[in-house]
């Protein structure tokens, strides 16, 4: 998935401590690696920084210092910090891990400028108390990278993470290679593989509210980052069975790359007594996408018996029935001719507690009628009390 971010330029250099001459004739061979990448309310980007040696047996490090550089102005004027989240390193000796940042340092200037992040090293441990850098996929992480801007970030287009070498800032290791303390900058390669990228939007709110049997959804937006759409899903929750299974059940379109609130709904009508849960998947233009926090909804039992007026009407051949049942109940649904002469019959059933809709069509009487009045009713017999519910309505048919 290809990933985006909200700064124009971000460039990873290493610089380490020289704790001596960088002459020695071997050096093991290493890639540094930027991955897993997330960002949150706006304000907060975080990646991994990994270690991976690339030689036939692990690196035993001594020091690393690292560097980085962000477009200055997409700060939008806040103030920025650096940290590793903590308990992320992979470092068996916690005594390595930097501690030092500073991101006071901006180097060109206007569109140009550079805010540069200096995390120093630590003393080296001495050979044989270094950490062991890996040499097995995916490497050893040194830690995860968080940086916090005090306002939203200035959001840019393209929204890539790019690299961006300064000779000001070489990139440097220091490893015990036979014992002794050596730079190895010059054997390392810069890899990225960012596979997490930005949330397209940023989602402020997402609520629901039930009317009848319809859920009414709706969601705002704080800003939002080539977002094409947001798609609703929906699960059944059943009492007996724990499993999810989640449906798509229809699609707005997003406003795109916006700056201000956007507000959305969607109902989802005619849902049948249980409870439901609802998520959006947010889908950028790329195709990626993020799930939202999952909300839920009851749709309650009908507490009547009720027959609705069927629709369309008038109708021709074909028009729909709706019902609700409080009780399990013996259930009749029949059409008459305005005579009185019983012409079809539509149910027949035992039927559970809950929601019903059927359809009514004239072409499947086994018999020709003429536009005009019809009759429709339905009688319900409650199983457990006996009472019955009966209800009639009139309906048009016209050819």
């Amino acid at each position: 998935m290809k990933s985006k971010i909200l700064f124009s330029i971000l460039s990873v250099l290493l610089f380490v401590f020289l704790y001596i001459p960088a002459s020695y004739p071997a050096n093991p061979t290493f890639n540094l690696i930027l991955a897993s990448d997330s960002w949150d309310m706006h304000m907060v980007y975080e990646v991994d920084v990994i270690i991976l040696s690339t030689d036939t047996a692990p690196i035993e490090l001594a020091a690393i210092s690292l560097g980085f550089t962000v477009n200055n102005n997409a700060l939008n004027g806040g103030t920025l910090t650096a940290s590793f989240v903590p308990s992320s390193s992979q470092l068996t000796n916690t005594t390595q891990i930097p501690t030092s940042f500073n991101t006071t340092t901006v180097i060109g200037t206007g569109n140009n400028a550079l805010r540069v992040i200096k995390i120093a090293g630590k003393t080296p441990p001495g050979t044989g108390n270094g950490s062991l850098l890996s040499n097995v996929a995916p490497g050893t992480k040194i830690a995860r990278l968080r940086l916090t801007n005090s306002v939203d970030w200035v959001i840019t287009s393209p929204n890539n993470i790019d690299t961006s070498m300064h000779s000001t800032y070489n990139w440097s290791l220091n490893a015990y290679v036979g014992g002794i303390n050596t730079n190895i900058n010059s054997s390392g390669t810069f890899i990225k593989n960012l596979n997490s990228g930005l949330l397209p939007v940023e989602l402020t709110s997402f609520l629901s509210n039930v009317n009848g049997r319809d859920i009414n959804l709706s969601w705002e937006t704080k800003t939002e980052v080539n977002a094409k759409q947001f798609e609703i899903e929906r699960s059944l929750v059943g009492a007996k069975d724990a499993s999810i299974t989640w449906e798509s059940v229809g699609s707005v379109q997003a406003s795109g790359t916006s700056t201000t609130p956007k507000k959305y709904t969607f109902v989802e009508k005619n849902l049948q007594a249980g409870k439901y849960q609802f998520r959006i998947k947010t889908i950028d233009n790329d195709g990626s996408f993020k799930l939202s926090d999952v909300i839920e909804s009851d749709i309650t039992l009908p507490k009547n018996f009720e027959l609705s007026q069927n629709y369309p009407n008038p109708f021709n051949p074909s028009t729909r029935i709706d019902y609700s049942l409080p009780f399990d109940s013996k259930v009749t649904l029949d059409v008459y001719n305005i005579t009185g002469e019983r012409i079809g019959q539509v149910v027949n059933q035992e039927q559970s507690a809950g929601y019903y809709t059927v359809n009514f069509s004239s072409s499947a009487l086994n018999r020709s009628v003429a536009s005009g009045v019809y009759i429709y009713k339905i009688n319900a017999v409650d199983n457990a009390t006996g009472k019955s519910f009966t209800s009639i309505k009139k309906m048009m048919l016209l050819k």
